[in-house]
This record gives C-alpha cells, structure tokens and sequence, in this order.
C-alpha cells in the first residue's frame, strides 16, 4: 500500500469533518483540534416590543393604509373636514315680533320646573310651574331666566323653558 491508499483508507473510516476548517475530526472528538471548541453567539434579550411600541406602529400603519385608499379613491377631504370641524355659529338673541296680531309665548317645557330667589342651584325655592304653564320673561343672565308669576319675581333654569309665536 502506498500513502495515497492508506490515506483514503484512513478517510474512508472518519465520519466527521469540522464545519470550520474541514479538516477530519479524531474519533470520539467533539471540536477539532486546530479551531478548538466552537464560539457561543452572544445572547440576545427577548425583551421584544411593549405593548404601547405595537400599539405606535399599527396605528401608523394604518393611518398609512388609510391615507393610501384615500388617494386611491379620489377622496375629498375638505368636504369631510368641513362637515366635522364645523365653524363657530354665533347665536341671535330671538326677536320679538312687532305685530300686535302676534305674542312671544314663554312655557315650561319639563314636568315641573322650581322658580328661585337668585339664578343658582343653591338658592332657596319660593315656587314651582308644571309643563306647559305659561311664564313673563323679565330678565336673563347665563343659563338662568327671570321670571314673574302674578306678581312674584323668580329664577329658573333657562333650559326648562321653550319660547314659541303666537
């Protein structure tokens, strides 16, 4: 036997190579000799992401998404925008109507409404109108109304009562 023989013979009997060098490994090795024992790759945290990082990203994929349907849709976005963000309506104090043939009715619009001595929720109660009892405006100041019932001046609360023409 030359040593060309013997060596492929002796390769023959060994299974396993190093995966780093390639070089035969001795029976019963577990690393090879000339690379030594292999290297642990440094741990990682599995920390992940929180819940509110998941949270972040999905909301901005899918203000993505939207914005990509949008465009692709043609959407008009001021007509949606004006429709939600609607401008201030300043309020008319109601006029009062100047012919005689007509009469600005006040009236209880609740199933009972307390008439106070000042326009405050703590104020002491002097009476009450039930609904639809009909009611002289005298004066108003924030939310509350002031009212005269035959002769006795009160507040009520401005909400409790309805105003029509007659």
């Amino acid at each position: 036997m030359n040593l060309d023989e013997i060596t492929k013979t002796q390769d023959a009997l060994i299974k396993d190579y190093c995966i780093s060098c390639n070089k035969p490994l001795p029976s019963g090795a577990v690393f090879c000799e000339y690379c030594g024992p292999p290297i642990r790759p440094e741990d990682t945290s599995r920390s992940g992401t929180t819940f509110w990082q998941a949270m972040t990203k999905i909301s901005l994929l899918t203000l993505v998404f939207a914005v990509l349907v949008a465009y692709k849709v043609g959407w008009d976005y001021e007509v949606f925008l004006s429709s939600v963000i609607e401008a201030p309506v300043e309020e008319k104090a109601q006029e009062i109507p100047k012919d005689e043939d007509y009469q600005l009715i006040h009236y209880v619009n609740v199933s009972f409404a307390n008439i106070r001595e000042e326009p405050s929720k703590k104020a002491k109660i002097i009476g009450g109108a039930g609904k639809g009892e009909h009611l002289v405006i005298l004066e108003k100041k924030d939310d509350w109304t002031q009212v005269d019932m035959g002769g006795k001046k009160g507040w009520v609360a401005t909400r409790l009562l309805s105003t029509s023409i007659e």
